[in-house]
């Protein structure tokens, strides 16, 4: 890859950067990230629609199918180029498809809140 691009595969969205991604879950390198849309429930009980990012991340997702076949792909291919685009998004599909957005941390909402309401944002 030479320059970020931004592939969309239905609601899916995958930024393809010389850049990896950090995982919030281990802070090791991730493969790719996926913005991805996801439901959350407020407190009046409703739903409200949104986005969040996800990573492929080769320690955290490797026991997961369909993320497991999309590291190996990266293995063996390094990098997505428009000659493999294709077979790329099919698996990107597939793993972003099943893959879990990480639970709403409220401390940490709560914090980065009180953050911006201080101007420290």
């Amino acid at each position: 890859m030479t320059e970020d691009k931004t592939h969309r595969f239905g609601a899916v969205e995958v930024e393809l950067s010389e850049r990896h991604p950090d995982c919030g879950r281990c802070g090791g390198e991730g493969i790719l990230s996926a913005r991805v849309p996801h439901n959350l429930v407020n407190a009046r009980n409703e739903t409200v629609r949104g986005f969040t990012i996800i990573v492929l991340c080769p320690r955290c997702d490797i026991g997961q199918p369909e993320a497991g076949a999309l590291i190996s792909w990266f293995t063996v291919h390094g990098e997505v180029t428009n000659e493999n685009l294709v077979q790329a998004a099919e698996l990107i599909h597939a793993w972003a498809s099943v893959a879990k957005s990480p639970p709403l941390n409220e401390a940490a909402l709560e914090a980065e809140i009180q953050a911006w309401r201080e101007g420290d944002l």
